[in-house]
């Protein structure tokens, strides 16, 4: 029997252009796949947000996102809202957000780029029905973008701490000011080790932490690199990520995506939230800086390749089939 399907659209931007855009009329395709009926919600709405226009009311809906506690502000309270709802119903919401491991290739622009996909949230809090999974994806995305799975690197006297800012409104953020978290963090680790302390800001923040980099401590050193991107620039800012994780004693994070790229690399990463995708093989306390865990880091990998799928996949039914059928609908 069809299943009804709900896309809300209003969980992108309403400039009706854009990858997201795109990507939730592609899960339509998919849908349509399977046999079943999507239905877009709010198709032609715009303007402020309107109380109960996120009601779902079919089996499963779709969204593009994740909006935190504290950004129940236009898009991202919309989807918030969204979420809080259907879990009060037993409704399932699969989400989309973009990929990982972009800093070795798998970035928007890439034609084989793949998409997050998940329940919920496409962070380490949603599910992504992928535990246990096998080797198979994961060894076709490591020759797709020639990943560098490395083993843990055991670092000398010598070498520097990476700090990996976010945006202050980046989603996984919820509003945490990214100079307030560096400097926390900084009060517990400078009494505790002697290293070099290298920041890396955002590609998309470059520029507001210049404009504030007298808020850092003097012994830090803040990368300001180009500051403002058009074309594929910003990829390559995305790439050169690997040059600065090298020779790196650790790296240390909120929950950027990009903890996902140094576990990958055998760089020792700490990250200071459990929304990292990281979290199962990254280090949580900041205490143990000089004397990182090393955790086996194999099925978590494996669980990575079942994590992201290429729009073909999401166009030809592959992704909502699954989900369909590990929920047993």
């Amino acid at each position: 029997m069809s299943m009804k399907v709900e896309i809300f659209r209003r969980t992108v931007k309403d400039r009706r252009r854009g990858a997201s855009w795109d990507l939730l009329k592609h899960m339509a395709e998919g849908i349509k796949a399977c046999g079943d009926e999507p239905v877009i919600v709010n198709e032609s709405m715009t303007g402020p947000w309107q109380k109960d226009e996120m009601e779902p009311t079919a089996p499963i809906g779709c969204m593009f996102g994740y909006g935190g506690s504290n950004q129940m502000h236009h898009t991202k309270g919309r989807r918030r809202d969204l979420v809080e709802r259907a879990k009060k119903k037993g409704i399932y919401i699969i989400t989309f957000d973009g990929g990982i491991l972009s800093s070795f290739g798998n970035t928007i622009t890439d034609p084989n780029h793949h998409w997050r996909v998940s329940l919920y949230s496409p962070m380490n809090n949603g599910n992504f029905l992928s535990d246990n999974s096998p080797p198979d994806r994961w060894e076709k995305m490591k020759k797709i973008w020639n990943i560098n799975y490395a083993p843990w690197r055991k670092s000398n006297q010598d070498d520097p701490i990476l700090f990996v800012l976010q945006p202050q409104d980046n989603w996984s953020m919820n509003e945490l000011d990214p100079i307030k978290w560096f400097n926390d963090v900084y009060d517990k680790l400078r009494p505790i080790t002697e290293r070099k302390f290298i920041v890396r800001p955002h590609p998309n923040h470059v520029a507001a932490m210049e404009n504030r980099i007298n808020e850092f401590p003097a012994d830090v050193q803040v990368v300001i690199g180009q500051k403002f991107f058009s074309g594929d620039e910003k990829k390559f800012y995305r790439f050169n990520y690997q040059d600065a994780l090298d020779n790196c004693h650790a790296v240390v994070t909120h929950n950027s995506t990009a903890c996902i790229d140094s576990c990958v690399r055998g760089i020792p990463t700490f990250c200071t939230s459990d929304l990292a995708l990281a979290w199962p093989v990254a280090n949580k306390d900041l205490n143990n800086i000089e004397t990182p865990e090393y955790p086996d880091r194999d099925q978590w990998v494996y669980d990575l390749g079942y994590k992201q799928w290429t729009e073909k996949e999401i166009r030809d039914g592959t992704v909502f089939r699954r989900f369909k059928s590990k929920l047993g609908l």
